[in-house]
């Protein structure tokens, strides 16, 4: 259904719009399409997250995955169709957290003859998905950081905030990768909004959980599962926010923050975390 529906828009500008409207989320979508698709790119972006919120996405997988063998293969594909559909597809297996198959999707060629705002969407996706990959330090932060400043150089004033709430959500994942929970919070809170139509949103939201159980806000965090938990139903990520949802819940003792996947980086040690006011993150 969803291939369908991606095929049938109106040619190129349809998908363009279509992968735009989701690669970070709304705004900075119509900053990368103009003003005047974003009405139809919401309308289309709202028709496939709704594909994803019910378990149809993999067409829109195989979709995607063609018009990249196209770009291959030579056959006029272009850098702007072909990236945002390599930040579509790395998004949504990112959120099925299939970091390898993400890696192969954005490469490491540094993409030098790429206009500002592609050269912004990729280094974004890179960073997602290096912070996941590896245990973050303070050299990725410093460059998600130094990335962003490039990318806000370029960004139209009406798309300032939202760009830059997005940004702010990759620096957040990276702090609380890092165990710095307590600054992660205010900067995941303030871009979930900018990152409302990335598939990937269920990593933040489950981070935020997290960050919340670092400094003991257990209400907080069950909030954040919960939500987490519906982003994408299926996903090993939905799967363990549904789980620590439960361990919070009225009468557990399970309350302490446990290793994420085997794949993260070592949690903190329970100790730590068992007392919020001697969190890393305080003075």
């Amino acid at each position: 259904m969803i291939a369908a529906f991606v095929l049938g828009l109106s040619g190129c500008a349809g998908e363009l719009t279509v992968l735009a409207a989701l690669a970070f989320g709304m705004t900075l979508g119509a900053w990368i399409i103009g003003w005047g698709r974003q009405r139809q790119a919401l309308y289309e972006a709202e028709t496939l997250r709704h594909a994803i919120a019910t378990g149809e996405h993999r067409q829109l997988e195989e979709h995607l995955r063609k018009t990249l063998a196209l770009a291959e293969s030579g056959e006029g594909v272009g850098p702007e169709r072909q990236w945002l559909a390599r930040a579509q597809l790395g998004g949504l297996l990112v959120a099925e957290w299939r970091l390898d198959e993400a890696a192969q999707v954005y490469g490491t060629e540094e993409e030098d003859n790429l206009s500002p705002h592609l050269r912004a969407l990729a280094a974004f996706g890179r960073h997602e998905l290096a912070i996941l990959e590896e245990t973050p330090d303070q050299a990725r932060l410093d460059a998600i950081r130094h990335d962003r400043d490039e990318c806000m150089q370029h960004v139209p004033a009406a798309f300032r905030n939202d760009v830059a709430a997005a940004w702010n959500a990759v620096e957040g994942l990276c702090l609380v990768r890092m165990g710095r929970a307590r600054e992660a919070v205010s900067m995941l809170e303030g871009g979930l909004e900018a990152l409302e139509y990335n598939p990937a949103l269920v990593v933040y939201l489950f981070h935020l959980g997290q960050a919340y159980e670092h400094i003991g806000e257990r209400q907080l965090a069950g909030k954040r599962y919960e939500e987490a938990a519906g982003a994408f139903p299926g996903t090993r990520l939905a799967s363990e926010a549904s789980s620590r949802l439960k361990a919070l819940g009225p009468g557990t003792r399970d309350g302490l923050f446990r290793n994420m996947l085997p794949e993260a980086p070592a949690a903190p040690s329970t100790a730590a975390l068992a007392l919020p006011a001697g969190d890393k993150d305080d003075p």
